[in-house]
């Protein structure tokens, strides 16, 4: 998979660069233009939704093992900034969310559980934040055909997720443990053995109904919200666009993203998505390219920092481990 990862992500940068050369680089940063100070009220206003996940997560954990709100927040951060910003398939964000809980105490267990339970749960909610936009494209009575074709998508995605919430419960990451214990029993990562455990955490987590429905619903208030940011950057172009319409689209830009979840940043994938789900509005390809820019301007402007100071932090740790091991072998 990691060996894919590289010419995955050329293709989609090569995709995305040609979409914006084919409609046109000046008509697309003319839209750009337009919007003003666009970016930066996007960026912004997706503290929102970054606050509603991270709230999502923490309540999974809010009665066993109380953190602060900001925790999950810088970490749900790093999340996306990995997922958005560095070349991998949409799941090594996770792994630093993770390692950020670690670092302030949490067993390797419990904060490996949390991020998987918070990753179902919150796709879930974004499958019933797909179904609300499919209802809104019915109620305009625009999407025609390709309403059935998301139809289908959205009852396979829910059916594999399904099924690996079955798999989850009767034990597909004691698998996984056992896997992790043989590499660090032959040596070849030794940090995974600290995983042992991961299913019976992850139980744990879920037997506490209330707090998974609670995650839940932040969650999809935070789908539902990140539509905002569409909403701003069309009205900072002049383009009207109604509440209503700002969560079906944003509803079928994120359907396109998930089903690509593999395409490192999306690259190209996220363009397509607002090309299509933009067309359904008559939104010209131009202003959708557009949007898609802002929305990636806001990784960066978000992401970028979190990130510098994330290695900051994990430098100062293996500096200190470094001299804790030079001082142990003078004495």
């Amino acid at each position: 998979m990691s060996r894919l990862v590289v010419p995955v992500g050329l293709i989609g940068l090569l995709l995305a660069t040609g979409l914006i050369v084919y409609f046109g680089l000046p008509a697309v940063f003319a839209a750009i233009v337009s919007s003003g100070w666009a970016f930066l009220a996007v960026t912004t206003y997706h503290g929102v939704s970054l606050l509603c996940a991270a709230l999502g997560w923490q309540a999974l954990l809010a009665r066993r093992h109380p953190l602060p709100w900001s925790l999950y927040l810088v970490a749900r951060t790093a999340r996306e900034a990995v997922n958005n910003l560095l070349p991998v398939a949409q799941i090594g964000g996770e792994v630093v969310g993770a390692r950020l809980l670690i670092l302030k105490g949490l067993s390797g267990q419990t904060a490996a559980a949390s991020v998987i339970v918070d990753l179902t749960v919150e796709t879930l909610a974004q499958v019933l934040f797909t179904l609300i936009g499919l209802g809104l494209l019915v109620l305009f009575g625009i999407g025609g055909g390709m309403i059935a074709q998301l139809v289908i998508g959205v009852a396979a995605a829910a059916l594999l997720l399904g099924g690996f919430v079955v798999a989850q419960r009767y034990g597909l990451f004691r698998v996984v443990e056992r896997m992790l214990a043989r590499l660090a029993t032959e040596g070849r990562w030794m940090s995974l053995g600290g995983l042992s455990g991961l299913h019976e955490a992850m139980m744990t987590i879920y037997r506490d109904w209330r707090g998974t429905l609670a995650g839940g619903a932040w969650h999809l208030a935070g789908w539902v919200l990140g539509a905002g940011e569409i909403w701003i950057a069309l009205h900072m172009m002049g383009i009207p666009i109604g509440v209503g319409e700002a969560i079906a689209l944003e509803s079928v830009v994120h359907a396109v993203r998930s089903a690509a979840f593999f395409v490192p940043m999306a690259l190209g994938v996220q363009e397509g998505g607002f090309l299509l789900a933009g067309s359904l509005f008559g939104i010209g390809p131009e202003a959708a390219l557009a949007v898609s820019l802002i929305k990636r301007v806001r990784d960066l402007l978000l992401g970028a920092p979190v990130l510098l100071v994330w290695q900051a932090a994990e430098g100062r740790r293996a500096i200190a481990r470094l001299w804790r091991n030079e001082k142990a072998d003078e004495v």
